[in-house]
């Protein structure tokens, strides 16, 4: 009788095994990947420009870029090394929406008058072209720069800008190290400070701008 010979069989059923397997493990990969993807939001990107004022307060400029959903960004301010070194994260301080206003003098959120939280937006986003406002008035050190507050005096508006009193009645513009790193103090014309522009889910920075300040 005819004998036939089975010793290659084994290998080529060993390759197409590992062929499935391979393909099975590629597919897993890719699936997780793609699913991964999917679940990423994509930062936007953005061009923000900024100025200041000792008697007029802070604009921010939206140069270009995406629309900015208000509800989906963060604003900071932070001392930039022109007011001393190492200043900026402990002089970070994140803008109230609800003292920004657009052009016409609407503020971009509202606060529960019971609760005082965050209730919703008038101004639902920040657009190319658009150019949003913290009044003079706005940028009361207490709230405006609470991480350096000075408890050594109160902070006065005269109408035109912001002053420094120490408790023993003197307007004090030079000596109190915490009224030194106030953006109204008018002894910081020309000097700078940061203001950032965060995606609230992921924290990552959308954009910068170096503000100088000017009277």
């Amino acid at each position: 009788m005819k004998q036939y010979k089975e010793h290659a069989v084994s290998p080529v059923v060993g390759v197409m095994l590992m062929l499935v397997v391979t393909i099975i493990i590629a597919a897993v990969v890719s699936g997780f990947a793609g699913g991964m993807a999917k679940g990423q939001t994509k930062v936007p990107t953005a061009t923000i420009q900024a100025q200041f004022s000792t008697t007029s307060g802070l604009q921010i400029v939206h140069a270009g870029g995406d629309v900015l959903p208000a509800a989906g960004i963060v604003i900071t301010v932070k001392n930039g090394p022109s007011f001393g070194p190492n200043l900026e994260s402990y002089s970070t301080n994140t803008v109230d929406l609800a003292n920004v206003t657009n052009a016409a003098g609407t503020p971009v959120a509202f606060r529960n008058p019971t609760t005082g939280q965050l209730d919703g937006y008038n101004i639902t986003a920040l657009a190319p072209g658009d150019t949003w406002y913290v009044n003079i008035t706005n940028c009361n050190p207490t709230f405006f720069q609470p991480t350096v507050y000075s408890s050594h005096g109160t902070y006065n508006y005269d109408g035109s800008r912001w002053n420094f009193v120490s408790t023993s009645g003197t307007v004090n513009p030079t000596t109190d190290s915490f009224w030194a790193l106030n953006f109204v103090n008018p002894v910081n014309i020309g000097k700078q400070f940061y203001l950032d522009v965060n995606d609230k889910a992921s924290g990552s920075l959308i954009s910068r701008a170096v503000v100088t300040i000017s009277g």
